[in-house]
């Protein structure tokens, strides 16, 4: 027997792919020269291209290297998704993409403070490499309130 649950998620995940084929599909921000967006919207949902925080000065770090992409990447998805109304209390769910697993911790407490009540649901992978050498990089779905 399938819980209640699981059916209901279903549904709610089936009603949102046929609400996003109804809506139409906003691209902000194209990238250009770059086959992608900063942000699709559809309806009130948003889907926000992952972003790395590396810098030359990030990249040249012994310590605190993660923090500080960290911080980068979170201030730019701050002055992004203020451009299109939204905050960080919009956001529903988030992938982050780590180089290095044993620098969870390090990124955790910066993206924490970001969301100090009601944070979106999250999944973090360890992945090989990034572009560019960064040490993570991070993409959010945020939902218009």
């Amino acid at each position: 027997m399938r819980s209640p649950y699981v059916l209901a998620l279903a549904a709610l995940l089936c009603a949102q792919t046929l609400a996003a084929q109804a809506a139409p599909r906003i691209a902000h921000k194209p990238v250009a020269g770059r086959p992608y967006s900063a942000a699709v919207q559809v309806g009130d949902t948003y889907w926000f291209a992952g972003k790395v925080g590396n810098t030359p000065e990030t990249q040249a770090l012994t310590t605190g290297r993660t923090a500080a992409e960290t911080r980068n990447i979170m201030e730019a998805f701050r002055t992004l998704m203020t451009e299109l109304g939204l905050d960080f209390g919009d956001v529903v769910q988030a992938t982050v993409y780590l180089a290095d697993v044993d620098d969870f911790a390090e990124m955790n407490q910066v993206y924490g403070a970001y969301f100090p009540t009601d944070p979106p649901a999250r999944e973090t992978v360890a992945v090989k490499d990034l572009v560019g050498g960064a040490a993570l990089e991070i993409s959010f779905v945020a939902v218009k309130r």
